[in-house]
């Protein structure tokens, strides 16, 4: 949702950050911040940060950070324009005419609508479930199961009777149209008999909320052997399954130190049942991009506990790398005898489940464990074949991490220490450069390991650019393709040059999608570290460039390999890499 500059300006500046997070947290003054306890993660000792002439945010125990737009979507888990509508509510200012175009207002007020009818049929099929007459067998399965009188309640459990229409005509005596019920899922459309019927027939039904608290869809599972036991609310104007967890608005006004992620709704009730209040279902087996950010708005921590069967330790796998990719750390719980997380409970209640959590495998781990069941580690050419792959990945990770999965591997094969790291470096796996590093001009900062070095000069370089305008203006747009590499830096360098005098560091970032706000806000934490804006500039100019001369090298050398390269065309090359060696003595 796209705001007008004037109109967010104004909210912004109505908004004070100070103002807004002092509403959640007792600030303290050192230095030139405020600091505090960040009420976004749990800690003892002051991390978080809140630069007032900046107008930004940034906490360097969870690395969350931006203007308080990006604070608000944070604390209160909000989408953007969610924490935008909730900042104009607090200075009383209206939203904008420019977004309250006549068809935009349509949209908005068929969706109301929706959501309407969905909630009107949560309170129909609890109901039915509560009625002594109609909700009988359902009481009976529900009891059956384990589902008491707190677990309906608190999940918003019902029943839709085993006939084709009475939903329909419940809503429609409540003034419904057909087709808002079809757009809703509620009702599906025959378009051979030009009929419709109730979407769920005969089964226990869950709400599925948004984080907002809105009813935006509905799981349905039956109550004997029919097939498919699951069918859910498809894709509709309010409800996409990519985008949501189901049983995470639970959790909203709660701190918490993980979220254990399951398959199914009955996984996420059988364990609160059990007294593991923090489990969340990915409706579905294929983990998204869109969820695993909406659990960064939550937690940073996961455990993955997906069902022990195939089908679950695939999705899990799928799954993992999604995780790590939006900056989460990732555990995962493995169920014995192929059980699923409600099974597991009900057998060893959750004493049993808090053991398999605390010995709960690292990603890399659960990659090599994955990985081992490929071969039949019984035979020695099993367990060779199994050693060489799993050394060509380790060899690839950190040197801290190597020699604790190389320890792994020689327990599952028996293969000495020495020879699997061995093994490793054979299988192209390179140590890296010290990291640590200095940039003249005063930037007093070691890069983590766990950081990409070129990503600190690229971020260095555009603090000196916001230190100094006349940076900027040495600079010229090729250069600066070629300087950064890192998309976000990249365009936030382009608005700082477009944009002159008048850029607004705060502004800009309160536009970002969340995570190019948190990645382009990171770079303000590093402010103090830099006394001289010009030379730190000339220093990682020098160094970017260096490595871009690097790369060309390597480029140009594979170059020469080629079989049909003339000697002219040779000569060219050799020429090339010569001035670029010399330019960097």
């Amino acid at each position: 949702m796209a705001f007008p500059s004037a109109w967010l300006d104004e909210l912004m500046h109505k908004n004070d950050i100070v103002s807004v997070v002092s509403e959640y947290v007792e600030l303290k003054p050192k230095g030139r911040k405020l600091w505090a306890c960040c009420p976004l993660h749990g800690e003892k000792t002051p991390s978080f940060s809140v630069s007032p002439d900046k107008q930004l945010f940034y906490c360097f125990g969870c690395h969350a950070g931006g203007t308080v737009i990006q604070f608000v979507m944070d604390v209160e888990r909000l989408s953007f324009y969610e924490a935008v509508q909730q900042l104009a509510n607090r200075v009383g200012m209206e939203l904008p005419n420019e977004i309250n175009d006549r068809e935009l207002q349509r949209q908005r007020a068929y969706k109301k609508r929706l959501i309407e009818a969905n909630t009107e049929a949560a309170r129909y099929y609890c109901g039915v479930f509560l009625d002594p007459k109609t909700g009988k067998d359902a009481q009976l399965y529900a009891a059956k199961r384990g589902l008491n009188a707190e677990i309906v309640k608190r999940f918003g459990i019902g029943f839709a009777p085993d006939t084709w229409d009475s939903l329909f005509r419940h809503l429609k005596e409540k003034g419904y149209a057909e087709k808002e019920l079809v757009d809703a899922g509620l009702l599906v459309h025959n378009s051979e008999r030009g009929t419709v019927y109730d979407a769920f027939r005969g089964r226990l039904i869950f709400p599925i909320l948004g984080v907002n608290g809105q009813v935006l869809g509905f799981g349905a599972r039956v109550m004997g052997d029919e097939k498919p036991k699951y069918i859910n609310t498809g894709d509709t104007p309010v409800y996409n399954k990519r985008n949501n967890l189901y049983g995470l608005y639970l959790h909203r006004n709660e701190k918490l130190n993980d979220l254990i992620m399951v398959e199914g709704y009955m996984d996420v009730i059988g364990l609160y049942k059990a007294g593991v209040t923090n489990a969340v279902a990915s409706l579905g087996t294929a983990l998204t991009q869109q969820q695993a950010r909406l659990l960064k708005r939550f937690v940073e921590k996961v455990y993955i506990a997906y069902d022990g069967d195939a089908a679950g330790q695939n999705a899990m796998v799928r799954g993992l790398d999604i995780l790590r990719a939006e900056g989460l750390e990732v555990r995962v719980i493995t169920f014995p005898d192929d059980l699923d997380p409600d099974e597991y409970v009900q057998i060893y209640g959750k004493e049993g489940f808090d053991r398999l959590k605390e010995n709960a495998l690292s990603l890399n781990a659960f990659k090599l464990e994955t990985m081992a069941k490929k071969y039949d580690l019984t035979d020695e050419n099993g367990r060779e074949q199994y050693a060489k792959a799993a050394c060509a990945f380790v060899a690839g990770l950190q040197p801290i991490e190597q020699e604790r999965y190389y320890r792994l591997i020689g327990k599952k094969t028996g293969y000495a220490l020495e020879a699997l790291q061995a093994q490793g470096m054979r299988s192209g796996g390179l140590m890296p450069t010290d990291p640590g590093t200095t940039i003249r001009g005063g930037f007093r900062k070691r890069i983590d390991e766990t950081e990409d070095p070129r990503e600190i000069i690229e971020r260095t370089l555009l603090l000196a650019c916001l230190h100094d305008g006349a940076v900027i203006r040495r600079i010229d747009g090729d250069a600066a393709e070629k300087l950064f590499r890192n998309a976000t830096y990249r365009e936030m360098f382009r608005a700082m040059r477009e944009q002159g005098a008048a850029f607004s560091v705060s502004k800009y970032i309160g536009e970002l999608p969340e995570n190019e706000a948190e990645t382009a806000s990171a770079i303000l934490h590093e402010e103090d570290a830099l006394e001289n804006a010009d030379r730190a500039a000339e220093d990682c100019i020098k160094r970017l460039e260096q490595e871009n001369d690097a790369e060309e090298i390597l480029r140009l050398q594979a170059e020469l390999k080629r079989p049909d390269l003339t000697a002219e065309e040779r000569n060219a090359v050799l020429k090339e890499i010569t001035s670029r060696i010399r330019a960097n003595k």
